[in-house]
């Protein structure tokens, strides 16, 4: 298969609908239509500013990835044995999510092509791994109907903005057999963390993550077959809070999909406050992540 080149995709800005003052004869239907379409502008535009936030994060933390992502290996290699073995010297693959490629030269040795897919352009050209890179935005797939054969994606799709979206997306551009090999953080993920800024404020300082029914529900409706579902906590540890915060933003993990979210740097104090609150196993700031592994076919 041709190299294609890396294809940037800006996030297209668009102009908020802003609310307008009407005449007092507007009858409630109209008004009740203003108002929805009002908010599907609204919830349009944040959802582009959360994806450039993600954007920026992770590409902030192209550099030092690899070092950091401990956890994400581990899920990685787990997600690999999951991989049917045969029959897929012909397929092209697609790993989505890719980020720096440290998964893509092993998907390589089992596929015939696979396209490299990430939201940062630094992660993709942080690798000199040859082989198609793709930068695209996960809810906005550049990819047509009925043409990959497998998707893998190993600590990605959490960042979408819309999971059952993402999930009848990958549907349509499977082809009949197609497989999708996925791992994603569900709901329990980085409590640890969440427990020690509740010390702080009533904000929410990490993303929030869909519940494994969610998952469940989202794939079925999609239309996927689940061949396999399986939960697993992976933990990392540390021997200091500071240390257990500053490694999810060193993977660019901080990135939030909501709104409640505390602005601003903190204060030295608050900072002493997080971390002395942080709970402690065997004198160890322990980060677990709850993640879904999934084997998906569409027949």
């Amino acid at each position: 298969m041709t190299a294609q080149p890396v294809l940037k995709t800006d996030l297209v800005q668009t102009q908020l609908v802003k609310p307008c003052l009407v005449g007092s004869d507007l009858n409630d239907e109209l008004t009740s239509e203003l108002d929805r379409e009002l908010s599907k502008e609204l919830n349009k535009e944040l959802n582009k500013e959360l994806k450039k936030s993600t954007q920026s994060k992770f590409s902030k933390a192209a550099a030092r990835y690899n070092t950091h992502a401990n956890v994400q290996k581990h899920a990685a290699s787990d997600l690999f044995s999951l991989i049917k073995p045969d029959f897929n010297k012909n397929k092209l693959c697609v790993d989505l999510g890719a980020g720096p490629l440290v998964n893509t030269h092993t998907l390589q040795s089992m596929f015939a092509s696979v396209i490299a897919m990430d939201l940062s352009l630094n992660m993709l050209q942080s690798s000199d791994l040859t082989t198609s890179k793709i930068c695209a935005d996960m809810d906005n797939l550049p990819l047509q109907a009925n043409s990959v054969d497998v998707i893998y994606s190993n600590f990605a799709v959490q960042w979408s903005a819309n999971f059952s979206a993402l999930m009848q997306s990958l549907y349509s551009i499977l082809k009949p057999g197609g497989q999708a090999y996925i791992s994603t953080l569900v709901e329990g993920s980085l409590n640890e963390i969440k427990t020690a800024f509740a010390a702080l404020d009533s904000n929410s300082h990490i993303n929030t993550f869909n519940s494994e029914l969610h998952i469940n529900q989202s794939v079925q409706n999609a239309g996927f077959t689940i061949n396999s579902a399986k939960k697993r906590i992976y933990t990392d540890e540390y021997t200091t809070p500071l240390k257990a915060i500053a490694s999810i933003k060193a993977i660019g993990a901080t990135t939030q999909n909501h709104t409640n979210t505390r602005q601003g740097l903190l204060t030295k104090s608050a900072l002493q406050k997080v971390c002395s609150a942080y709970p402690l196993i065997n004198n160890k700031a322990c980060v677990s992540y709850h993640v879904v592994l999934l084997s998906l076919e569409k027949h």
